[in-house]
C-alpha cells in the first residue's frame, strides 16, 4: 500500500513540476527568431547558468542594386514572398482581350514564380521568350516578350525604403 502512495505522490510532483513550465518567448514576432544565449549570474558566491531567449533580428538585406537583389529574388522563394509589396495587383486579360481584369494578391496567396530559367529562354525548343529590364533611378521593369507565342509579362519592381519590392504584375499575354 505504501508503494502505492509513494508512486502516486510522484507522479503527481512530475505532473506538477512540469505544468510550471512557461514560454520564454512570448515577444518573438514573426520576423525574428529565437536563440539561446547564455548569460552567467553570480550569486552566494556560486556560478549559476541560466538560459535566456533573445529575439535577433533577420536583416532585409536593403540598399542593394537591382541586379544583387533580383538574383536573390529569382531562386529564394521565402526572399521572394517577404519582398512582394502587399496587396499586390496583378493585371491580365481573361477570355475576351478588350479590357484588363485584375486581381489582388494578398499575403499568403501569391505563390513563387521561378525566374532562373529566364537566362535560357531563348534556347528552348518552344515556348522561347525575350527578358529585358527598363530601369529608372526607382523603379525597374522586367519584361518577358515571348517569340512567336503571344507572351507578354511585365513584373514592376519599386525601390520602398531602400529595399526592392514587385509591386504588380501586368500580364498582355494573348
Amino acid at each position: 500500500m505504501t508503494k502505492i502512495k509513494l508512486t502516486v505522490f510522484v507522479l503527481i510532483m512530475l505532473g506538477a513540476s512540469s505544468c510550471k513550465q512557461e514560454s520564454n518567448n512570448k515577444d518573438a514576432s514573426s520576423s525574428t527568431i529565437g536563440s539561446p544565449v547564455l548569460s552567467e549570474k553570480v550569486a552566494n558566491q556560486k556560478e549559476e547558468k541560466e538560459q535566456i531567449i533573445k529575439p535577433i533580428e533577420i536583416p532585409k538585406d536593403c540598399n542593394q542594386t537591382f541586379e544583387t537583389f533580383f538574383e536573390r529574388f529569382a531562386k529564394d522563394s521565402v526572399f521572394q514572398k517577404n519582398r512582394v509589396k502587399y496587396p499586390m495587383k496583378w493585371f491580365y486579360y481573361e477570355n475576351s482581350y478588350d479590357e484588363l481584369k485584375i486581381d489582388v494578391m494578398e499575403n499568403g496567396k501569391f505563390y513563387y514564380i521561378d525566374f532562373t530559367e529566364d537566362k535560357d529562354a531563348m534556347n528552348k525548343e518552344s515556348g522561347k521568350y525575350t527578358v529585358s529590364i527598363d530601369k529608372k533611378s526607382n523603379h525597374v521593369d522586367y519584361l518577358l516578350k515571348g517569340y512567336d507565342n503571344g507572351l507578354m509579362l511585365t513584373y514592376k519592381f519599386n525601390l520602398i525604403d531602400g529595399c526592392w519590392y514587385l509591386v504588380e504584375i501586368l500580364d498582355e499575354s494573348t
